[in-house]
């Protein structure tokens, strides 16, 4: 019998939204693992979640060590405990009430390494779209950055013998690394298009130009570009220091991670951020980042 776990990795949850996303998913699952990234608001998660759910083992750690840390730490605590599969979720992420029925009929697929929904994120896809897409059962992922972690059911061995993340990249790309070495060493990403996932990915701001554009022609350029998502320079930073370590180390990595394609969504962001985000503190967070993907080594933990 195969057994699957979920795996989470808190900070700072806003704990109305952690409630709706555990309560749409603990009941697919066999035990739901919680790291917790040092959140200040840890005895809160502790009464109004934790003590709800007897499937629940929660970590705290004492600092925050990153998301790829934290990965880390629930797919190994994943194999300790002899589970196949663990489902990595993000604290802002709402599962569809089907999505581990669906993802049963996949896991027997030869060399699948991970498992995907189909994704709606900051409304630039609404779920009325979605049910309105005629989408075959199942497509493979071959551009690493159409498969994100949230949501992802993972194959632990694989996982874990893929040496896992590189906890250095701390936020940002942490799922296209994964992507990328599973691509690398010959095994596949499925995506179950019969169950999704809502993903809200930082602060939205909404592009009047792109959205009207976007009803005016239907044109999925115009669909991706009609929300911009709101980053703090230090996401920022993060994104263009890993995003060049996934350029320099591995082979498919894809055309969004091209420095081209970087360059083209930080200028969008130029333009289309919030009037009253500096660009020109953006703009040194992404150079800085550029030039410090160096310092990230190859060394997991």
């Amino acid at each position: 019998m195969v057994r699957i776990c979920g795996g989470m990795v808190l900070y700072e949850p806003e704990i109305n939204l952690l409630k709706e996303n555990i309560s749409c998913i603990i009941d697919q699952l066999d035990v739901l693992y919680i790291f917790d990234n040092g959140s200040n608001n840890s005895d809160l998660i502790k009464k109004e979640v934790v003590n709800v759910y007897p499937k629940i083992n929660y970590y705290f750690s004492k600092k925050n060590l990153g998301i790829a840390y934290g990965l880390n730490w629930l797919l190994k605590k994943s194999m300790e405990d002899n589970f196949d599969w663990c489902l990595t979720l993000d604290q802002d992420s709402i599962c569809s009430s089907n999505m581990i029925s669906e993802y049963k009929k996949y896991i027997t697929y030869p060399k699948i390494a991970l498992i995907s929904p189909f994704v709606l994120n900051n409304s630039k896809f609404t779920l009325e779209e979605y049910k309105k897409l005629s989408l075959p059962d199942y497509e493979y992922i071959t551009e690493p950055m159409n498969c994100i972690t949230s949501g992802c059911l993972t194959n632990v061995k694989i996982f874990n013998n893929l040496h896992g993340v590189n906890s250095k990249l701390f936020i940002d790309f942490v799922d296209t690394e994964l992507n990328c070495k599973v691509l690398d060493n010959g095994y596949r990403i499925l995506r179950a298009n019969r169950t999704y996932l809502i993903q809200q990915m930082g602060k939205a701001h909404q592009v009047k130009l792109f959205d009207w554009l976007y009803r005016k022609t239907k044109l999925n350029t115009f669909r991706r570009m009609k929300v911009a998502t709101v980053y703090t320079d230090q996401r920022l930073y993060y994104s263009s220091r890993n995003s060049r370590y996934i350029r320099k180390n591995f082979n498919h990595v894809g055309k969004r991670t091209s420095f081209i394609f970087m360059s083209m969504y930080y200028c969008y962001f130029s333009l289309f951020y919030p009037k009253n985000r500096s660009r020109k503190a953006m703009w040194n967070s992404i150079i800085k980042g550029f030039k410090d993907y160096k310092y990230i080594s190859g060394d997991q933990s």
